[in-house]
This record gives structure tokens, C-alpha cells and sequence, in this order.
């Protein structure tokens, strides 16, 4: 089943989100190294308990990213071998605009 459209772009800050995130843990983790007692160490435990979640949701979601990745390439590759003189008619379309685009800003 595909995700709906803009989930990339969702799962793109998601990813960024985690990795911030458990930059912040390990921080914190090397923060409370020095620290004894029976508060740090339960404060440890949930700080390395979330920073795993986090690196498994990573994980997952950098997965899913190759995977759509893998079948957006897949697609495109049967496209252009079904229709090649369409892809050439678009790649050419794609470069006289870039070309425009371009040049403008010169």
C-alpha cells in the first residue's frame, strides 16, 4: 500500500525531529555520567530507553525511504522503456526550462 502523497516530506522532518532528538539524549546521557544515586540512574534508564525508540524509528523511517525511493526509480525506469520518446520530449521540456530559469538570473 502506498503512503498518501506529502508523507516524504513528513517523514523527511520526522527524521530530522529523531535525529535532534536523541542528539539531546546522548547529551544529556554524557551530562548525568557524573551523577550517582538512585533518581540518576531511573533518569539514565529513560533517557537511553528513549534514545533507542528513537534510533529504531529512525531506522524505520530511513527504510521506508529507500524502499519509495527503490519503487519511484522502478517506476520511472519502466516509464521511460514503454515511452521513450515521450521521456526524451520531457527531459528535453525539463532542460529548456532550467535553461530559461537560469539565464534570467544572470
Amino acid at each position: 500500500m502506498n503512503p498518501p502523497e506529502g508523507d516524504a516530506a513528513n517523514d523527511g522532518a520526522a527524521g530530522e525531529d529523531l535525529r535532534d532528538l536523541i542528539a539531546q539524549a546522548e547529551d544529556m546521557l554524557h551530562s548525568l555520567r557524573g551523577q550517582t544515586g538512585e533518581a540518576a540512574e531511573r533518569l539514565r534508564e529513560r533517557v537511553e530507553a528513549t534514545v533507542k525508540s528513537a534510533r529504531t524509528r529512525l531506522s524505520s523511517l530511513e527504510g521506508d525511504a529507500r524502499q519509495l525511493t527503490e519503487e519511484a526509480a522502478a517506476t520511472a525506469d519502466e516509464y521511460v522503456r514503454e515511452n521513450p520518446w515521450a521521456s526524451v520530449a520531457i527531459a528535453a521540456a525539463a532542460g529548456v526550462i532550467i535553461g530559461a530559469l537560469l539565464s534570467r538570473r544572470r
